[in-house]
C-alpha cells in the first residue's frame, strides 16, 4: 500500500452492495448500446424500432419494455443474491477496506452526473468521506457522459485531468523518490 502514489477511480465508487446499481450495469453490459444507461438521447436499434421511449414529462429517455422487464428480473436476483450470508460479509469487508483503508496517497475521481448506473451522489458522499478522512482529493463531474464513457465524449478534458493529475502528484512523488 504504501508504494502507491496516487489513485483514479472513473465511474465508481457505491457506497454498498446496491440491487439497483448491480441490476443496471449487469443490464448495461448485457444490453450494450441498447441500454438507457450507455445513451443520453432517442436512438434506433438495427431493426429501425426505438431503443428508449421518451418520457412527456422530463425528456428524458426511459428504457424500453425489454429493459424494464430485465431490470426487474435482475434486481430481484441481486436482492437474493447480494443477501446472502458469505456473498454479503464478502462484500462489506470489500466495502469497508474501500472505504476506510484507502491508501494514503492523493485519489482523482472522476464521474457524471448523467451516470444512469453509479449514481453521483454516491461518488460524491464517498469523495466527501475520504476528505474528511484527510485525504488530498480532486473530482471532475462531466454533467452529462453515460457511465465508463467520459473519455469517448470529451477526450481532451479527460485526458488533460488524468495528466494534470498524474504531474502534481504521481510524477513529482516519482522523481523525489
Amino acid at each position: 500500500m504504501g508504494k502507491i502514489k496516487g489513485c483514479i477511480v472513473d465511474s465508481a465508487p457505491v457506497a454498498s452492495p446496491d440491487p439497483q446499481v448491480w441490476a443496471s450495469g449487469f443490464s448495461a453490459a448485457f444490453l450494450k448500446k441498447q441500454s438507457v444507461a450507455t445513451k443520453g438521447m432517442l436512438s434506433s436499434n438495427n431493426s429501425g424500432m426505438s431503443a428508449l421511449v421518451e418520457s412527456k414529462s422530463s425528456g428524458e429517455p426511459k428504457p424500453a419494455v425489454a429493459e424494464i422487464a430485465l431490470l426487474a428480473v435482475l434486481e430481484k436476483f441481486f436482492e437474493v443474491v447480494l443477501n446472502l450470508p458469505s456473498i454479503n460479509r464478502r462484500l462489506h469487508d470489500v466495502f469497508t477496506l474501500l472505504s476506510s483503508e484507502q491508501p494514503n496517497c492523493p485519489q482523482l475521481y472522476i464521474y457524471s452526473s448523467a451516470d444512469r448506473v453509479i449514481p453521483a451522489k454516491s461518488v460524491e458522499s464517498f469523495i466527501e468521506k475520504q476528505r474528511r478522512a484527510g485525504h488530498e482529493v480532486r473530482s471532475c463531474d462531466f454533467l452529462n457522459s453515460p457511465h465508463v464513457d467520459h473519455f469517448r465524449n470529451y477526450p481532451d478534458i479527460y485526458t488533460s485531468q488524468i495528466s494534470e493529475f498524474l504531474e502534481d502528484y504521481v510524477l513529482t512523488c516519482h522523481k523525489d523518490s
